[in-house]
């Protein structure tokens, strides 16, 4: 059955067709995570492997976080124009990204720990292919897992060795303030590094040097449309900017 589930995931991922209503057929987080496995099997060989993982839903209001796979190809840097016949449904989410150091397999890992084996930070945007995914499957939590919580990729932009005490976030969509906020990341960044490397070293698995972590969203996910020109600037972090369309 889980097989079934990832076929059918990665035929509607590669024709950017809507997730499918799972509701039924994918009952808990462990077994979400065996299909999204699953899933990313296939799919990293066509997109140039693993180069980074993301969390999702680590707000202090929100429930348990989630963890997916972010491709190599899908890494861009700041100044990005992504062409809009690649997405069915762009939705963006500002976010701080840290660069692993080393790697890290073991599992018991807290801020603290990780804090040293982070190479560097960056300003940067999550990049999401919701694929007009309609409710009541967008609001399925272990079938968005499966889905690989719709991870296609992230843009990252300028960056320091260590995170500034306070940072001002300012998101602009077409030269106009959509967000203003100040300390906006839902947690500390090592944090969420922390809670990835515990998930993947349960999991058998560990982060590797040059992974790029996206550590939560400043702002709640938003779609963008076709000619769009998107920039966030974290303070002393810096800025990240792409285009759409």
């Amino acid at each position: 059955m889980s097989d079934m589930i990832a076929e059918r995931i990665v035929r509607a991922v590669l024709d950017k067709a809507p997730m499918g209503n799972f509701v039924q057929e994918i009952t808990g987080f462990d077994a979400a995570y065996d299909i999204q496995e699953a899933v990313v099997a296939q799919l990293a060989p066509r997109f140039g492997g693993v180069g980074g993982y993301k969390i999702a839903w680590n707000a202090p209001a929100a429930f348990t976080p989630a963890v997916g796979h972010v491709f190599s190809a899908h890494i861009r840097q700041s100044g990005a124009h992504i062409p809009a016949e690649e997405m069915a449904q762009l939705v963006v989410e500002p976010e701080i990204l840290a660069v692993m150091g080393e790697d890290v397999s073991e599992g018991g890992q807290t801020a603290q720990s990780m804090a040293p084996r982070i190479a560097r930070y960056h300003a940067g945007f999550e990049i999401m292919d919701r694929r007009n995914t309609a409710d009541p499957a967008l609001s399925h939590p272990p079938g968005v897992v499966a889905n690989n919580v719709f991870n296609c990729g992230l843009v990252s932009g300028d960056s320091l060795a260590e995170l500034p005490e306070t940072m001002e976030t300012v998101l602009s969509l077409d030269g106009e303030v959509l967000f203003r906020g100040q300390d906006a990341a839902p947690q500390a960044p090592a944090e969420a590094v922390a809670f990835i490397a515990n998930h993947l070293a349960a999991r058998g698995r560990g982060l590797k040097a040059g992974d790029v972590i996206l550590c939560g969203t400043h702002y709640p996910p938003f779609a963008v449309q076709a000619g769009a020109t998107l920039e966030v600037s974290m303070g002393a972090l810096g800025r990240a900017a792409f285009s759409f369309g």
